[in-house]
């Protein structure tokens, strides 16, 4: 199903609202989205997606998009069918085509071992990537904004991420050939509230966002308001320039361990990495650790669960003692990291048959 050429009163009112103009600004300086892009945009019903929503509607025909709703049901609560109504109804109002996609994510993260809270990120985003592919969308439009930025740096430095870890949340990245984007990254929550009120907007409520069994709730409702109280007010902006700074870092350490591995690491058929542990061991530790990541992003697709602990149990392999025997590295997501002389292999979880007779020189 096309979608209808969108004429209503907040598409003719187009970017004079200065948070639409604002957020226009970001999706053209950080080329966001290209002119005649087909755009999934994720819309839970909660505050930031209707926001998001909204938004690119009055946008619609000044980069002339294509735009799709797509609402993943998580059926975690007896309301969320009412939520996919309602979304329903939100896409049908600004005559956008919707796709809802219902997914058991209790069940599902039982049977992978996953936490709810790991587990419906996980399947929401295998939802968005699945429906792009069927609607061959260029860019999937994800609401997270500057309060999100702030909590996710916070949260990864409590459970001591590095460098990359802290870059927080990517404005843009490219996953399976989709574009990923965030164009509401730099706004502020309360700045949506306002757009919301302003434009008489309704949106849903979901209580598990007042659940403080889930990490990133305990962060928002009690950690962050603690430091901002009686350490820094300004905080989540603090948290920001954190994530600013560790992101121009990390581009650029990328970009040199990219070069690297050009020269450095063999990927075999069967997926798993290879590499020379004596040229790997001469490389600054910087480089070395973006060298493994590069390995277990290519064997296993993310680095979701990777701690800095793992980087360590890596690191011990490269040491001289180990030449003698083969250890092993165990690494979430079933990721081996082995120490076979001078080679040190990375395999994955499907790779189970013995490595030396694969990896030969």
């Amino acid at each position: 199903m096309m979608p209808r050429p969108v004429r209503s009163a907040a598409a003719s009112h187009g970017a004079e609202n200065p948070l639409v103009s604002r957020v226009a600004h970001a999706i053209a300086a950080h080329q966001l989205l290209r002119r005649a892009d087909r755009v999934l945009v994720g819309v839970s019903g909660g505050a930031d997606s209707v926001a998001l929503l909204h938004i690119l509607v009055r946008l619609q025909p000044s980069f002339n998009l294509t735009l799709y709703v797509v609402h993943v049901d998580h059926q975690l609560r007896p309301a969320s069918a009412a939520d996919a109504e309602f979304v329903g109804t939100l896409a049908e109002r600004f005559h956008v085509p919707v796709i809802i996609e219902r997914r058991d994510v209790a069940a599902l993260c039982r049977k992978a071992r996953w936490s709810l809270e790991d587990g419906a990120r996980r399947i929401r985003y295998q939802c968005f990537l699945e429906a792009a592919r069927r609607y061959t969308a260029d860019a999937i439009a994800l609401a997270h904004t500057a309060d999100d930025q702030a909590e996710t740096v916070l949260m990864r430095l409590v459970r001591g991420s590095g460098l990359t870890g802290l870059a927080g949340i990517p404005a843009a990245r490219l996953t399976e050939g989709v574009r990923i984007v965030r164009p509401l990254l730099t706004v502020w929550r309360r700045d949506i509230t306002r757009y919301l009120d302003g434009e008489r907007l309704p949106h849903r409520e979901d209580p598990s966002n007042e659940d403080v069994r889930f990490v990133r709730n305990r962060i928002r409702h009690e950690l962050l308001p603690l430091l901002a109280r009686d350490y820094n007010p300004n905080i989540k902006g603090a948290l920001i320039q954190l994530a600013e700074q560790s992101r121009c870092d990390s581009t650029y350490l990328q970009a040199s361990a990219l070069r690297q591995w050009k020269r450095l690491a063999r990927p075999s058929r069967s997926g798993s990495v290879t590499m020379t542990v004596r040229t790997l061991a001469r490389q600054p530790k910087a480089l070395q650790r973006q060298l493994v990541r590069h390995a277990i992003q290519r064997v296993q697709g993310d680095l979701n669960q990777f701690e800095f602990r793992h980087w360590l149990a890596v690191e011990r392999l490269l040491e001289p003692s180990r030449s003698a025997h083969a250890p092993v590295a165990s690494l979430p997501g079933g990721v081996r990291v082995l120490r076979e002389g001078d080679r040190l292999i990375v395999q994955g979880k499907d790779e189970a048959s013995p490595v030396s007779d694969r990896h030969a020189p």
